[in-house]
């Protein structure tokens, strides 16, 4: 009987590290990305997980808009884990949340949408922002106070990241139904789903390793 021919490596592949350029570029595209979900959801009169989701959902009931919102609401998340995220990391995802902030504002003033409906907005602005969580993650950045508690878990207790989020969303979700008519909270709750299927998708550690420098 012929031997199988051998299909494994003989080595075990090494993860490239990302350049400077690399990151500056992936996390600038995912905050572009996040800025326009933001914008669409924002339109719809939507909210979706995480962070993003609860500065949407407190601008439909208070005068301050959904980019400051964002900013003020991450700062208290990024002193309490600066310690166990390190310097660095943290330094890179407080520049990332400020521009995502300033972004939204931008887009906000240059982006004109007459029309979009909740479906639109909930589907695509779910998946973009989905997309763009993504980029910023797999080049050692975090762009929300749920995304860095829900990576330090990831990596310590090897959880996985999308299931953490989707967890996190479901609690603001849930709390959008006191703000928003049900049928709004629904479409929430579409984004939401749409966002975090991209991330349980596609951010596998066992997959793809992010490392930058």
């Amino acid at each position: 009987m012929s031997t199988p021919p051998q299909t494994d490596l003989p080595f075990e592949p090494q993860p490239q590290r990302h350049n400077a350029r690399e990151d500056v570029y992936g996390v600038t595209t995912g905050c572009m990305m996040l800025a326009l979900g933001v914008h669409l959801l924002h339109q719809a009169h939507l909210i979706t997980g995480g962070v993003a989701g609860l500065a949407l959902l407190l601008s439909y009931a208070l005068p301050a808009t959904p980019g400051t919102l964002f900013a003020v609401l991450n700062l208290p998340i990024f002193l309490i884990f600066w310690r166990s995220q390190g310097v660095f990391y943290t330094i890179r995802s407080v520049i990332a949340t400020l521009a995502i902030s300033g972004i939204i504002t931008l887009v906000a003033h240059e982006i004109v949408i007459t029309s979009v409906t909740p479906l639109a907005a909930a589907i695509i602005g779910g998946t973009v922002m989905g997309m763009g969580l993504l980029a910023v993650t797999r080049h050692g950045t975090a762009v929300g106070g749920s995304t860095m508690i829900a990576r330090w878990l990831s990596v310590k207790k090897g959880w996985n990241f999308g299931r953490l989020m989707m967890a996190g969303d479901a609690m603001i979700i849930g709390s959008s139904f006191l703000v928003l008519s049900p049928q709004r909270a629904l479409w929430s709750l579409l984004s939401a789903v749409c966002m975090n299927l991209m991330l349980m998708t596609w951010h596998r550690p066992d997959r793809y390793l992010a490392q930058s420098r």
